[in-house]
């Protein structure tokens, strides 16, 4: 037991290791990778039901998170997981209610026919009738309903005939309700059922099914098994990593349907996916392809000539020229790294200028994604850390940061008469180089997913389909056992 937990902290802190390093990048490896630990976490720990498991995904989960903040999907894998038992435990649990309703019906109609046993259904012409039956008044036979047996079912009127009718009288006292007694204490002795037996068996297997004896104890001790639902939740994670693995594939199948002959095509920087949606459309249509070079780093030069590769007529602008060259486009593609709960993205930066200016053109503006990038995070949430800061060597290399810092030094002369220089690190120089712009929803037309195209308003739907409200944020313990 000690040696399966130690294996998976060790595989969750070898995971965590390699995040903080950024020897993994890319959201769909991190994804991968996360739905791989929950696979390990689920399968090799003992959890005796739907709460402690739920604990501790939640608790690896966000250990993993916290190691790479600004990797969302990090986060979504765990939620989609979390989900997933969630489901699978509401469900056990209306199976059960279920199976307790029809054992306690089961119990219902056996007592009913055990209480009318030996007697008619329905009272005979000129009979005593069913009072007199469940009274079994002496000398109550056709006829003779008169006298000392009226006033009895008169006195017997002041109880509730509803009770006498269904459950009967068993063990009402006649002498003192003759007296004037009440006798009702009897008859609610009498209407409360006794617990079923097939109930009182179903719980008391419920119990065993809870506890199981570990062969190899002694005295046959009995220790917490483990949840029987935990093998649906194993297929569940693989379907999910199966998802995970095609999830590409069913983005680029989709691109002959949105892309048309002829058409201008404006994209910027690099994309694996917007890559493999115009070369699998290039396959069946024919068109061009405007790529902005997406400086600092400059990867659109890379997009332009894979796509050059692929046959694909490529043309390479700066950034700056996005707006000049907007005019001449039909439709604007780009990838993101995440999609926010309120429909709008978070992109690498420079984007938004292209956004903006599709908008001033009246041009689509289209977002090629998968759901496993899908957060239901907010941009003003304050736990929400979705930018990262590259180093400043990609905008300007450090000997030209040496040289400006070196002219903003100042020169004081020392008690000696010797000139002194401060230090180069106190200049007022800063090279900012974000990686993420954050585009609003009313900027982006469509979404291209791995289950079809949608709008931004439709995120709130595919987040209800895909998380449980309690696991938006993963810091705070909202289960209750």
């Amino acid at each position: 037991m000690s040696g399966e937990k130690m294996s998976v902290a060790e595989a969750v802190e070898e995971y965590c290791t390699a995040l903080r390093r950024r020897q993994i990048n890319g959201s769909l490896p991190c994804a991968k990778r996360t739905a791989e630990i929950m696979r390990v976490l689920v399968t090799m720990q003992r959890h005796p039901d739907a709460a402690a498991l739920i604990d501790d995904v939640r608790s690896v989960g966000y250990k993993i998170q916290a190691a790479k903040p600004v990797e969302l999907a990090i986060g979504n894998i765990v939620r989609r997981v979390l989900h997933i038992i969630r489901e699978e435990a509401q469900s056990e649990e209306l199976a059960a209610q279920a199976e307790r309703a029809d054992a306690e019906e089961a119990a219902a109609a056996a007592s009913g026919k055990a209480s009318t046993a030996g007697k008619d259904a329905k009272a005979q012409p000129g009979g005593p009738g069913l009072l007199a039956q469940q009274l079994k008044v002496p000398g109550a036979a056709a006829g003779s309903f008169s006298g000392a047996n009226r006033q009895l079912f008169m006195a017997s009127r002041a109880l509730s005939l509803s009770n006498l009718l269904d459950v009967g009288i068993s063990g009402l006292d006649l002498d003192a309700l003759m007296e004037g007694g009440s006798g009702l204490d009897p008859i609610r002795q009498a209407a409360t059922p006794a617990p079923a037996p097939q109930q009182a068996q179903a719980q008391a297997d419920e119990v065993e099914s809870q506890l199981s004896v570990r062969p190899g104890k002694q005295g046959g001790k009995k220790f917490a098994a483990n949840w029987r639902s935990k093998q649906v939740i194993i297929d569940a994670i693989n379907e999910l990593i199966d998802e995970l693995e095609n999830i590409t594939t069913s983005i680029t199948v989709q691109g002959v349907e949105h892309l048309h002959a002829n058409e201008v095509i404006l994209t910027l920087g690099m994309s694996d996916t917007t890559y493999a949606f115009l070369r699998e459309a290039a396959k069946k249509r024919e068109f061009q392809v405007v790529v902005a070079e997406g400086a600092p780093r400059y990867d659109g030069h890379a997009m332009a000539r894979k796509l050059a590769d692929a046959g694909i007529h490529v043309t390479a602008i700066s950034d700056s020229a996005v707006f000049g060259m907007m005019a001449r486009a039909n439709k604007v593609l780009v990838g993101a790294h995440a999609v926010l709960a309120n429909g709008g993205i978070i992109a690498p930066c420079g984007i938004h200028m292209v956004a903006l200016a599709a908008r001033k053109h009246s041009i689509p503006f289209v977002v090629l994604v998968g759901l496993h990038k899908l957060s239901p995070m907010f941009p003003h949430d304050s736990d929400l850390a979705y930018n990262d800061f590259k180093t400043p060597a990609e905008i300007m290399s450090y000997d030209v940061l040496a040289e400006a810092f070196a002219q903003q030094c100042a020169t004081a002369a020392s008690d000696d008469g010797l000139a002194r220089t401060q230090d180069p690190i106190n200049g007022s120089v800063h090279v900012p180089n974000p990686a993420f712009d954050y585009i609003p929803p009313h900027l982006i037309s469509l979404f291209i997913t791995d289950t079809g195209g949608y709008t931004p308003s439709y995120v709130y739907r595919l987040l209800t389909e895909y998380y449980s409200r309690e696991d938006y944020l993963l810091s705070k313990e909202v289960f209750s056992r």
